[in-house]
C-alpha cells in the first residue's frame, strides 16, 4: 500500500483497492515455503489459512480497528484459528488505545478459567509483541451472579482497574472450558470513556485498515511458520518450554507451552505417556503446520484434564493415529486425516517443564504396549 499518496484520492482512482488485492496475492507465496507440506490436504488448509487471515483483517481491522469505536470480536475461536490455537479457549480481542480510557463490562460464562491481557506492539512490526498488563478475573470482583466491571487507564482508578501504557494496542479476552462446545460463554462490552461523539469513516482509515491487514497476514506468517520451520527436522518430539518467546506470540504468561513437530503413518501410531504434574490445568492439541487445531467439532483431537482417561498408577497415555484403536485406560487423538503437524501440551501454573516419553510404533501392536 502506498501511504504517500492522498487517500482520497488514491481510493478514487481503484488503486488502493488494487494495491491491497496484490498484498494478497503475495502473502499467499507463504504457503510454499520449502518446509511446508505439499500434501492436497495440507494445501487445502493452508488455503483455508489465507482465506481466514483476510477474514480475520477485514472484521477486525476494517469493522473494529478504531481504538475509539470498540467492539469485542472473536479471535481465536470453532472458526478463526491461528498461532496453533487452544481448542479449549474462546479469545475476545478489541482494539485499544494506551492514551484513552476504557470501561469493559459483563458477565462471567461457564469457563473455569477467564483472563484480560493488554498487549503493546504488533505481530507484523519489528520487535513483536509485549505484555502490557496480565490480570485474571479471580482477581478481580465479581458479584454472585458473575457480573463485572473493569476501567482500562494509565491513571489508576478505584475498583477494578487494569493499567494501560502509551503503547498498548489490543485488549484479549480469554475463556478456557472443560468442555468448551457445551458450555456457556461470557457476554463482553466495551466502550470508550474519551470520545463523546462517534468519529466519521475517513478515507485515511479505510486505506490504513488495508495496509494493516497486510501487515498481520504477513507478520503473523512469518512469525508463526518461521517457529514450525524449527521444529519440523526434528519430528515427534516436544520442545522445551520457552516462555519468552512465548511472550512475544500472546502466550498466558502462567503457562508452559511444550511444542513440537510430529508424523506419523497410516498403519501407524505415537504413543504418549507422561505423569501430569499438579496445575490448575493442562492439555494438549494437534493442529497443522499453519497453526489451525484440527477441526475438534467433529474429530476428537485434544484431550484436558477434564476430559482424560487416567491410568490406576495416575499417569495418561494417549495414542495419536489414523482410527480409533480402541484400548481401555487410553485417549485417542484422531489425526482427523492428516500425517503430520504441530502438537501443543499446555500446563497452566506448573513451575517444571513436563514432557512425555513418544514411541512411534505399528498400529497392529499397539495391543501388545
Amino acid at each position: 500500500m502506498d501511504m504517500s499518496r492522498d487517500p482520497d484520492e488514491y481510493l478514487a482512482s481503484g488503486e488502493a483497492w488494487a494495491d491491497y488485492c496484490e498484498g494478497i496475492k503475495e502473502g499467499g507465496q507463504d504457503l510454499f515455503r520449502e518446509l511446508a507440506p505439499k500434501g492436497p490436504l495440507d494445501l487445502a488448509e493452508g488455503h483455508r489459512y489465507l482465506a481466514r487471515m483476510v477474514r480475520f483483517g477485514l472484521e477486525h481491522i476494517m469493522e473494529a480497528g478504531d481504538p475509539r469505536l470498540p467492539v469485542f470480536f472473536p479471535s481465536l475461536c470453532e472458526v478463526q484459528k491461528s498461532g496453533w490455537d487452544n481448542p479449549d479457549n474462546h479469545h475476545s480481542n478489541a482494539y485499544i488505545n494506551g492514551n484513552y480510557d476504557y470501561r469493559v463490562w459483563g458477565r462471567k460464562g461457564d469457563n473455569h478459567y477467564m483472563s484480560f491481557a493488554v498487549y503493546g506492539g504488533s505481530l507484523g512490526r519489528e520487535g513483536g509483541r509485549r505484555t502490557v498488563a496480565y490480570v485474571k478475573i479471580d482477581d478481580l470482583e465479581v458479584d454472585a451472579d458473575g457480573r463485572f466491571e473493569v476501567v482500562l487507564s494509565q491513571k489508576e482508578r478505584p475498583g477494578n482497574w487494569i493499567p494501560l501504557e502509551a503503547d498498548a494496542t489490543t485488549l484479549m479476552v480469554r475463556e478456557t472450558f472443560s468442555r468448551k462446545l457445551e458450555q456457556d460463554r461470557s457476554s463482553l462490552n466495551i466502550e470508550c470513556l474519551s470520545e463523546d461523539a462517534p468519529p466519521k469513516l475517513t478515507a485515511d482509515f479505510v486505506v490504513n485498515a488495508f495496509r494493516r491487514s497486510i501487515r498481520f497476514m504477513r507478520g503473523s506468517a512469518k512469525n508463526f511458520f518461521d517457529i514450525v520451520d524449527e521444529w519440523v527436522p526434528e519430528p515427534n518430539v516436544f520442545q522445551e518450554g520457552d516462555r519468552e518467546r512465548a511472550a512475544s506470540t500472546l502466550g498466558i504468561p502462567d503457562q508452559l507451552y511444550n511444542s513440537g513437530w510430529w508424523e506419523v503413518g497410516e498403519e501407524e501410531a505415537l504413543v504418549l505417556d507422561m505423569q501430569p504434574p499438579e496445575c490448575r490445568y493442562w492439555s494438549l492439541s494437534l493442529c497443522d503446520y499453519w497453526g489451525a487445531s484440527f477441526d475438534y467439532r467433529y474429530w476428537n483431537i485434544h484431550v484436558n484434564n477434564h476430559t482424560a482417561c487416567i491410568r490406576p498408577d495416575g499417569g495418561v497415555r494417549v495414542v495419536i493415529a489414523h482410527r480409533n484403536p480402541g484400548l481401555a485406560d487410553t485417549n485417542w487423538l484422531d489425526t482427523a486425516g492428516h500425517d503430520r503437524g504441530v502438537w501443543t501440551l499446555r500446563w497452566m501454573e506448573s513451575v517444571a517443564d513436563h514432557r512425555p516419553t513418544v514411541r512411534r510404533v505399528p498400529f497392529a501392536e499397539l495391543r501388545e504396549i
